[in-house]
């Protein structure tokens, strides 16, 4: 475990890092695979991986982040706007995340928009059971649940909760949290990862999910869509749009309804 690998039967378009080897029912084993750059999670039989040179790897993973400095510099002039009022208080962010690494990138991302977050590492089948209490430990006006998801290898049913990894979830973890407070305005919620059940998270009582069009989704794009919301004065309604147009993926990965700011 731990190997870079890419999939030879998608050609190698997406570098995986190799974090469990599980046996199937037929007693063969296969690779649980989670993405270095994208917030997706695949498994895969041996032979269809090609082990990578991990430091040429990682400097392709670097270069794909890359873009999101494309997200940071269209921001910048919210950023002024908020360094202007500096009477206001951001609104909390709450980050539960499955992948400590690019928590990491989003903490880092928070903190330099001057924004407040307490970070928790989790995986996404425990993110139900703790939801609940880390709302009353921290009580946050952000919440944003996330990690590796994906449809699994031969899905077709779309609208079948057993063609993706962890949507369900990110599912359960968001009736809870919007059992805990009913007010889409007093706690906005994002959740999801890579190619999630969008339609599904959104009724269960998020703000903002992932994936519409069940693509990849980029590891900062929760964290900018939280970022906007912290940042927006609790006066101002935001149209969705505005939200989704400064991430990384755009509406293909990312969705929502209109969400009040939480700028105090």
């Amino acid at each position: 475990m731990g190997d870079i690998v890419i999939r030879r039967s998608y050609g190698g378009d997406i570098l995986f890092r190799v974090v469990n080897i599980k046996t199937n029912f037929n007693g063969l084993e296969y690779y649980v695979l989670r993405g270095l750059s994208y917030r997706i999670e695949a498994d895969s039989q041996g032979d269809d991986l090609v082990k990578q040179d991990a430091r040429i790897a990682y400097t392709r993973a670097i270069n794909e982040l890359a873009q999101v400095k494309k997200s940071i510099d269209s921001c910048r002039p919210v950023f002024k706007t908020f360094l202007s009022r500096i009477k206001h208080r951001p609104g909390r962010i709450l980050h539960i995340d499955s992948a400590e690494d690019f928590m990491s990138q989003c903490l880092d991302f928070y903190k330099k928009s001057k924004i407040s977050c307490s970070g928790k590492w989790v995986s996404e089948n425990r993110q139900p059971s703790v939801v609940k209490q880390y709302l009353e430990a921290y009580n946050p006006d952000i919440l944003v649940l996330t990690g590796h998801d994906g449809l699994k290898k031969g899905a077709s049913n779309l609208q079948s909760l057993d063609s993706y990894a962890n949507s369900s979830y990110f599912i359960e973890a968001v009736r809870i949290a919007r059992a805990y407070e009913s007010d889409p305005d007093k706690l906005c919620i994002f959740a999801g990862a890579c190619q999630s059940y969008y339609e599904a998270i959104m009724q269960a009582g998020a703000n903002f999910a992932s994936s519409p069009k069940r693509i990849l989704i980029n590891a900062l794009d929760p964290a900018i869509v939280a970022q906007k919301v912290s940042i927006t004065d609790n006066s101002v309604v935001l149209a969705s749009k505005s939200v989704i147009e400064l991430t990384i993926t755009g509406s293909s990965g990312i969705g929502g309804r209109d969400t009040r700011g939480q700028m105090r």
